[in-house]
């Protein structure tokens, strides 16, 4: 790997710990305040649309195009953890668990087909 292209790896990667991150946050916060999963749930949705929105753009043209699904998925990923985990302390118990369980259910298919092929 060329010094360019390694610059332009480290620089296209600065975001993969956002996720984690927010993760760690949203469980010591949920901790807190006596919600744990509501709290992993809202910090794993905070940052799915941190590294949405905080990665930095691709200096090719035809790169631009190429991500601009995954952007648009992390951020709908992201903004449905953050409902979720909000509606679990505040919403009926008998809606949305389940809702949540089959988006989630789905979800996982879709990564499985995504990984061996196009989906």
């Amino acid at each position: 790997m060329t010094p360019e292209e390694e610059k332009a790896y480290h620089r296209h990667d600065q975001t993969r710990f956002l996720i984690p991150a927010g993760l760690f946050i949203g469980l010591g916060i949920g901790l807190l305040l006596n919600h744990p999963g509501p709290g992993l749930l809202i910090g794993m949705g905070f940052g799915f649309m941190a590294s949405t929105f905080l990665r930095t753009g691709s200096t090719a043209p035809g790169d631009a195009a190429v991500n601009s699904g995954p952007r648009w998925m992390m951020a709908f990923l992201g903004a449905f953890f953050v409902v979720l985990g909000v509606s679990l302390v505040w919403a009926p118990p008998n809606f949305w668990p389940y809702l949540g369980a089959g988006f989630l259910i789905l979800l996982g298919i879709w990564f499985f087909l995504r990984g061996f092929g196009k989906a």
